[in-house]
């Protein structure tokens, strides 16, 4: 009897003709769980045949998912580049990470510390993103709200709590004075961001709107806008808070607006807190998510065994706890 096989499930575009094709981090979990003797095959995404439970001991990873089950984890780009999920529901709004307690004075203050300064080599300083960025310095007036639009995607209108406009018009309602800077997708720039950036032009000129590097728009911002952005973790690494028009995992670190009316209090809650950036950028990214740049493979098996992967079955020979 053939041994049972660990399966990366991707989507169409993505199937690879060879190996080399995968994103680095998909291409060296599957060569290190073949190095421990497992049968690994990269195969077309069927979403509602994972939902349907595992095949036997086969133990599946599965791109972008939302498979709630044994012997499966979701994996997908977390919000910086580098960083992975391997997770037990989904990712982003869907994963376990939102259901967790974040206790920020449980994690060690020098610890935090150092691994946000690290990030802030990694990302601020070189101004770089997880989207191409202008090069170009830009500068803004300080205590501004940046906003960020996404345009529309299936995640994006699973989690809003309100349309893109709405959100725009939620903010301009009150603004307590400030400026209001809105920067489109890079990439994503659809129908819906067209007719806000018409809309904006025509009736709210005092707007700027803008394509600058991310991190000029955080410099000196008083807070970061968005359904859901990854820009809310970059925020973080420039000290601004972040008010999230939709669900989301990053909750435990960010002020959530659901209804118009909730609007006045998160802002005043965001610009009256003092958050533990570090701290929850160490817990989400350092112990929710994989650091795929770093060694990551003991991280990925004890999350398999946590799902009820069979090793024997498998055909993996786990390593020793100290290798």
């Amino acid at each position: 009897m053939s041994k049972a096989r660990v399966r990366l499930h991707v989507p169409a575009h993505m199937l690879p003709d060879g190996p080399e094709d995968l994103p680095a981090f998909y291409r060296n979990l599957m060569e290190q769980l073949a190095a421990l003797g497992a049968r690994c095959e990269v195969v077309h995404r069927d979403m509602e045949a994972l939902r349907n439970g595992p095949d036997g001991a086969d133990f599946d990873f599965v791109h972008n998912g939302n498979i709630d089950r044994p012997q499966a984890l979701n994996l997908g780009p977390a919000y910086l580049s580098r960083f992975f999920y391997a997770d037990a529901k989904g990712i982003f709004f869907e994963s376990s990470i939102a259901g967790l307690t974040f206790r920020p004075a449980a994690i060690p203050v020098e610890t935090a510390a150092g691994f946000a300064a690290t990030l802030r080599g990694l990302f601020v300083a070189p101004r770089k993103s997880r989207h191409p960025q202008p090069t170009d310095r830009a500068q803004f007036k300080c205590g501004h709200i940046a906003v960020f639009l996404q345009d529309l995607s299936d995640p994006v209108l699973r989690a809003r709590h309100m349309p893109a406009r709405a959100m725009i018009e939620t903010i301009l309602s009150d603004t307590g004075g400030r400026q209001v800077v809105v920067k489109p997708h890079p990439r994503n720039t659809g129908d819906e961001t067209q007719a806000i950036c018409d809309w904006l032009g025509a009736h709210h000129p005092q707007v700027c709107l803008t394509t600058a590097n991310v991190h000029d728009i955080l410099q000196g911002a008083a807070l970061s806008a968005s359904i859901a952005s990854s820009v809310a973790v970059e925020g973080m690494l420039h000290g601004v808070p972040a008010v999230l028009f939709g669900r989301s995992d990053l909750h435990h670190c960010a002020e959530t607006v659901v209804t118009p009316a909730d609007w006045p209090m998160a802002l005043d809650r965001a610009l009256g807190r003092d958050w533990p950036f570090d701290a929850f950028l160490f817990w989400f990214l350092k112990r929710q998510c994989i650091w795929a740049t770093r060694p990551f493979l003991r991280q990925i098996l004890d999350r398999m065994s946590a799902r009820g992967a069979d090793f024997a079955r498998l055909g993996v020979t786990l390593p020793s706890a100290s290798g």
